[in-house]
């Protein structure tokens, strides 16, 4: 079980690379965290980010910082957009989401079931976010 997501992909080094390696399966939790599924609290996770120099302002749009991932083929939300991340990693073979509403569960068996984002998309993330190596998003 290992924390991965759009914000924190250290896991891919720390962790995936080794477990793709020698053939062992990988629980992926926080895939979806409150920044991810709240726009207020991603500006102020962003925020931290670039004031900790973990991430460059000059690649962010600090007015929509994910809104670049919401297009025409590509992901219909953020939250969306985080469990195509996650499911579509290499090494990753279980994706939690957790919901006690069942709309909420509908959109994730919806996300899960829909391709992985645009490869554009993803480059984007992953040069965005590629320092970070501490924050959850929570």
């Amino acid at each position: 079980m290992v924390g991965f997501n759009i914000l924190n992909q250290s896991a891919r080094d720390s962790v995936l690379k080794s477990s793709i390696e020698k053939n062992v399966g990988v629980l992926v939790m926080f895939a979806v965290r409150l920044a991810l599924s709240n726009p207020e609290r991603l500006k102020k996770v962003i925020e931290e980010l670039i004031r900790n120099k973990k991430i460059d302002a000059a690649n962010i749009d600090m007015g929509n910082p994910l809104g670049f991932l919401l297009h025409e083929n590509s992901a219909v939300s953020i939250t969306d957009a985080a469990y195509r991340f996650c499911r579509y990693e290499p090494g990753t073979h279980v994706i939690l989401s957790g919901t006690g509403n069942t709309d909420h569960l509908a959109q994730n068996i919806a996300s899960f079931s829909r391709s992985a984002l645009p490869k554009k998309d993803i480059i984007k993330v992953r040069d965005i976010f590629k320092n970070v190596d501490s924050i959850t998003g929570q």
